[in-house]
Formats: C-alpha cells, structure tokens, sequence
C-alpha cells in the first residue's frame, strides 16, 4: 500500500484542524447532554460512564429536542416526502402519471420501512443538540435491507469545499478480522492479511467523499480509502451528486465558513455551565449547614479531631466543661442560588426549543394558547434546522432512491410513453407552511359565517375551498365531491316540515 493521494491529504488536514478546534467544545456539550460520551474522542474503555456533572436538566431537553426533530422532519406515522411533477402534463395524462411518481414514492418508503431507520432516528438527530448530525446509508448485500447508523462526531470530520457542499470524512477503529466483511473484493497487502488474523489487532479506516467538479453541469462524488494510515484504494468516481455517497452529513443553524453546526447545546453551553456551577454550590452548601464543626480547648486529653460520633463516649481532663466547647454555626442562605437556578432553567429550555407550551401558575393555558405556543415554537425550531432538509434529510431520500435502482427496483429516470418526467422532491417545511395556509383558511371562514352567515355559500366557492384545505393539508383519505349534494330526505333540513310534526312520521303523540 502506498501514502494516500495528495488531495485526500490535502482535504483531510484542514478538516482535522476544524474539528480539533472544535473538539472541546464538543465534548464539553455531550458531558452535559449524554454524561459518558465525551469520553468518545480519547476512547476510553467502554466502563467509562462517569461524570463530573451535577445537573440532569441538559440531558432530558436534548432528548425532547431530538425527538421533535424525527417527528418535524421524519415521522413514521406518514409519508415525509412527496414527489411534485415540475413537467407539463396533458390533462388526460395526468392521473396515469401520478399513479407512475405514487408507485416510486411506495417503493422508496417501503425500503425505508423495511431498513433499521425509524429505530436509530433519535439516536442520529440526538447530535442535532451540538449541531451536526451524521449518518451512514449503504447496503452490505442487494439481498438485505438498507443499513443505517449515526456518525458520532469523533468518527467525523468535514470542511466545506465549492459551494458550501462539505468535504467528509469518516474515521473509525475497526477489529482487524472484519476487514474483509467491509470490503469483500478489497486486495490486501501481506502485512494487512498477517494483522487480520490476529484475534485482538484492529485497524483505522478512514473514509473519504468530495465531490469532483470537472464537469460542473454534473458533478461526481469521487471516494478514497485509507487503512491506518496508507492508501487501500484509490481516488475513483463512485457516481452523481444526487445518491451516491453512503456518508450524508447535515448541519443545524450552520454558520458561515465553518463546517459544524451550531446546535442548541452550543447555544446553551454558558448557561449549562452556570447552572451545574449553581448546583454544585446549593449542594455544597447543604452538606456544610449538616455537618457539625466544632471548636474546643486543647487539654491534652480530649481529641475531637476526627468528629463525634454517637453512642461513644469522650474521655476529657479534669477541668473540662461544657463551656469548652463551642459549635460554629454553618448555615448557609440557599435562597438566592434556588432563585437563580429556576431563571437559568428556562433560559436552557428555550435554547433547547422546549419553552412551550408549559403551565406557568395555578392556571393552565386555554386549547388555543397550547396551540398558539405550540406553533410558535415550530416556526422558531423551522428556520434553523433548514439546512437539515438540504443536507440531510433530501440526500437520504436520494440515497435510498439511488440504492433502489442499484437493486434494480425501478429504473432511475421515471418514464410515461417514453417521456421522462422531471420531479421535484418537497420538504415537510412546504408542509408545515401548508398547515399555516389550511389554519389562515380556517380563521377566514370562521369570520365569513360570523359576517355572511348562510349567505356564505353564495360568496364563497365551498366546495373547490374544501378541496384545497385538504390537499395543502396532506390527507390522502377525504373524498370530496365536486359540487354540493342535497342530504337526504327525511333528515330534518327542509325547514317546513318539523321534526315533531306527526306529519312527518317522525314526531310523537
């Protein structure tokens, strides 16, 4: 084997720096967040689950906070991405096309229903809390399932390159003798095949994407592997930008010119400290107000040096008294660290976009208010993670899309009588900013009856209004007829006849 190519290099040192710069800072966050695991970056035995940290608050919003995000972005109770025809079609057309882009949307899905996904989601958005969530999509044989799992930031490194898109790197200690498992047509040197037999040898693996901008109208991913240390195989083409490299990195409120993201346990991290700090103090306090300390004359006799302890008894010389001895009072005042401790509460649950809707008092919020905070925090939590749908959670779909035509599937371009049809991926932001037009909808009608009341119909067109609401709202269940029908006879809504009119039939005698 032979030094790694220059350009792999090249792109690996500056990444290495970035993450060096940042590799306190990270491990200062999961130490609060997930106690243990900021032991990941020095690999300490895996009995290395302690911790310094006096409080438990961090932990619990970042695993709230991990799991609003699968459930904003991937939830597994729906579909999260549909696929919008950009391309003109004939009217005539149109349901036959849309039966074609259904059918690639159900066999994406089912793969992904099928994969170890839904299982390990919170685990990989969990690092959405230090702002950098990663995972790796690949199949080990066309025969199984897709397999996933999280990159966690010590096996990371990234910089950005052209356009912002993230030069990455995947850096893992590996046992020796699953070399072979993970790259079953590698060649392996002699000195490798030699380390491979050893039962408790292990090897580093350094996986490396970026993406190649010979053709700029399309862009390639080209790969480079290195095992500790030497080149295992050489800087090839692994295939287009869209789907081709099993290393999707996303970034949540990503900051300019820097690789790492920017996620609520960055935001929080002063305010993490301060609290810890406060505990530290309230508790410390508490443990001096209970223990006795004592101050007594040395008569050569008496030793209280190591405390009293109950049921024993004291020798003392003959002149003692219980003036000779005096107890020193350490009581501490804790009120103003329980004041304080409750401020920086909230400061870190409003980082951790879990500020609402909370009950504040005696009185809890009205079904409008829970719902007003709830989407406020929403749109707070929207902006910032973005950049995920981009990075992230759109290469994924790719991913899986490109996987699928790999196993033969379906083909890649999606076809009806010979055309290609051109289709766009939306986000669940396009659908959350849906759901704010069905509920502006909602408000506006709800005016329209106060104001027209059942003059209503006649200024508003019900039935195509109906037809939107329950489109932009995603449901795939309500059928909707195209024009009003009277109910049916005998329900009570002819108004001349009365329901307790023995007329009718219906009334009593």
């Amino acid at each position: 084997m032979t030094a790694p190519s220059a350009d792999f290099k090249h792109r690996y040192q500056l990444a290495k720096r970035w993450r060096d710069a940042a590799r306190p800072f990270l491990e200062e966050i999961l130490m609060f967040i997930r106690p243990g695991r900021e032991h990941d970056f020095s690999r300490k035995s895996v009995s290395e689950y302690d911790s310094d940290t006096w409080i438990s608050l961090p932990e619990e919003m970042a695993d709230d906070f991990a799991s609003d995000v699968v459930m904003y972005y991937t939830p597994d109770t729906q579909k999260w991405v549909s696929l919008e025809v950009t391309a003109p079609v004939e009217e005539s057309q149109f349901e036959a096309v849309m039966e074609i882009v259904q059918d690639r949307e159900d066999r994406i899905f089912e793969m992904i229903q099928q994969s170890n996904y839904y299982e390990i989601a919170p685990q990989i958005f969990f690092e959405a809390n230090h702002g950098t969530p990663a995972m790796w999509v690949d199949k080990g044989h066309l025969t199984q399932p897709v397999f996933i799992e999280p990159v966690a930031p010590h096996e990371l490194l990234i910089v950005p390159g052209h356009m912002g898109i993230l030069d990455r790197f995947r850096e893992k200690i590996v046992p020796a003798n699953t070399l072979k498992a993970l790259f079953p047509d590698g060649k392996f040197s002699k000195e490798l095949e030699a380390k491979i037999k050893k039962p408790a040898a292990t090897a580093k693996v350094c996986w490396g994407y970026w993406v190649d901008w010979e053709d700029a109208g399309n862009p390639q991913w080209r790969c480079e592997i290195t095992i500790d240390g030497k080149q295992f195989k050489a800087p090839e083409v692994i295939g287009p930008f869209a789907g081709s490299c099993p290393l999707l990195v996303g970034r949540f409120n990503p900051q300019p010119g820097r690789p790492w993201g920017r996620g609520p346990g960055w935001k929080a991290l002063p305010d993490m400290r301060v609290l810890d700090k406060i505990d530290e103090i309230i508790l410390t306090g508490m443990d001096q107000s209970i223990l006795n300390t004592l101050i007594y004359s040395d008569d050569g006799t008496l030793d209280l040096a190591d405390g009293l302890e109950a049921g024993r008894a004291y020798p003392a010389g003959r002149g003692f008294d219980r003036n000779s001895v005096f107890e020193l009072n350490n009581q501490t005042n804790l009120d103003a660290g329980w004041f304080s401790e409750e401020r920086i509460e909230d400061r870190i649950r409003t980082a951790f976009f879990q500020d609402g809707p909370r009950q504040r008092g005696d009185t809890p919020p009205t079904a409008s208010q829970w719902l007003d905070e709830r989407r406020r925090v929403q749109q707070r939590i929207g902006k910032p993670s973005a950049p995920l749908w981009k990075e992230l959670i759109l290469p994924f779909f790719q991913r899986i899309e490109t996987l699928a035509v790999e196993s033969r599937i379906f083909d890649r371009e999606i076809t009806h009588n010979g055309n290609a049809l051109t289709v766009l991926p939306v986000s669940p932001l396009q659908k959350a900013q849906n759901q704010d037009k069905v509920l502006v909808t909602r408000s506006n009608l709800e005016l329209g009856v106060n104001v027209f009341q059942d003059q209503l119909p006649g200024v508003v067109d019900m039935v195509g209004t109906f037809k939107n609401i329950v489109e932009a709202s995603g449901d795939e269940l309500t059928q909707v007829n195209n024009e009003l029908t009277p109910p049916p006879v005998g329900t009570g809504s002819d108004p001349s006849v009365s329901p307790t009119d023995p007329a009718s039939g219906s009334g009593q005698a």
